[in-house]
């Protein structure tokens, strides 16, 4: 069995196979030069086990030393807190070079219904909600073609056709008994701002009419206006017109959403719907409190979030869980994770890991370079 070193250590025990040798990383000491393009050499085994001989010249080990240069499109700013600790093609105050800072004044927001964001160092404008579109491509007037109308239903030019109506982004016709109006599709028997007919509005208490019983007005029934019509969450249980609509179905347990809806015992009734009842603590129809973030445990025991970091709840205890690229250095939670150790030299990749003094820390990892001439780590 022979053994050869190259880079790191590689053990071979093969005959008469061509065989690959390893390479290493670029680390801090002695290594190959992955950034210089170099790579070492294949060599191969002579069938009676004799010494490995190199097809090519081997490619000399390479001293790496501690830097402070950034590549791109990292740099260090005026505002750095760091060395290399400004990506020059995400960050807006530092878009492309240091100190070009994309515009955010709030007219543009406001008016222009855009802002302005680095993208691949370039600051480009971007829509500021997905009710807006740029449609005609020029920047002058922003995000001008709001979506979700007929003539752009969810993208820009998508027009519906005639009969359909844009509902969520998507065209759509109303069903064989509704009617369209304006995009909206609507029951015309008993629509009180569309009643018989697309426009035509009801006064729910017109001047000539008597005064509606309790808790009704005078709306749109069978296509016509100025019939008497319960409330919204109101109905009219006892059918007497005297009382007027006297049950508030949105809270009756006996009449929860309709006239006669009971709910079940251990139910309340809530927005119209039965549900369980959490009691005094509002916490009786919980299944658990191992994973609950708002009741950790116990009742009302709530996990507050801390800075760069996201609360759990695991086996009704909290806890933290630092976001990526954030560590709690100092085991103090009162501050959250308090330490950026994707930058902090001190703490480069993980807590006490220092880089060399002058070292950059770059994602989490103390930036080298090739050792001058003559200078070796």
């Amino acid at each position: 069995m022979q053994r050869r070193v190259v880079g790191l250590t590689c053990v071979f025990a093969v005959a008469s196979v061509l065989v690959q040798a390893c390479t290493s990383q670029t680390y801090l000491g002695r290594g190959f030069d992955d950034d210089a393009g170099a790579q070492p050499p294949p060599f191969t085994v002579d069938a009676d086990g004799g010494d490995a001989q190199a097809s090519a010249p081997e490619t000399p080990l390479v001293d790496m030393c501690p830097s402070d240069k950034c590549k791109a499109p990292w740099a260090t700013c005026s505002t750095s807190r760091f060395l290399c600790d400004v990506d020059l093609s995400t960050d807006s105050e530092n878009c492309g070079s240091c100190g070009n800072k994309c515009p955010t004044d709030d007219w543009r927001s406001s008016e222009l219904n855009a802002k302005w964001i680095c993208v691949g160092g370039t600051c480009q404008m971007s829509c500021s909600s997905t009710f807006w579109q740029d449609c005609n491509g020029s920047i002058e007037d922003g995000c001008e073609t709001r979506m979700g109308t007929k003539e752009n239903c969810g993208t820009c030019g998508n027009a519906c056709p005639d009969g359909a109506i844009c509902n969520s982004g998507a065209c759509q016709g109303c069903k064989a008994t509704e009617d369209n109006c304006s995009g909206v599709c609507t029951h015309l028997s008993s629509d009180d701002f569309n009643c018989g007919a697309c426009g035509t509005f009801c006064d729910g208490y017109p001047f000539d009419k008597d005064p509606p019983p309790s808790n009704m007005y005078y709306g749109c029934a069978d296509g016509a206006c100025e019939n008497l019509k319960c409330v919204n969450g109101f109905a009219d249980c006892d059918a007497k017109l005297e009382t007027g609509c006297e049950v508030r179905v949105v809270n009756d347990r006996d009449n929860c959403g309709a006239c006669g809806t009971k709910c079940a015992a251990g139910e309340i009734c809530e927005n119209g719907t039965c549900q369980c009842d959490r009691g005094p603590s509002g916490c009786d129809c919980l299944p658990d409190f191992e994973a609950d973030l708002m009741n950790c445990g116990a009742c009302g025991v709530r996990c507050d979030g801390r800075p760069n970091a996201t609360p759990t709840c695991r086996f009704g205890r909290c806890g933290t869980k630092c976001n990526a690229g954030y560590g709690d250095c100092n085991s103090d939670l009162s501050d959250g994770c308090e330490i950026n150790i994707s930058k902090d030299p001190q703490h480069c990749g993980a807590c006490g890991m220092a880089c060399a003094t002058g070292q950059a820390c770059v994602d989490g990892l103390c930036v080298v370079e090739p050792c001058p001439p003559g200078v070796t780590h």
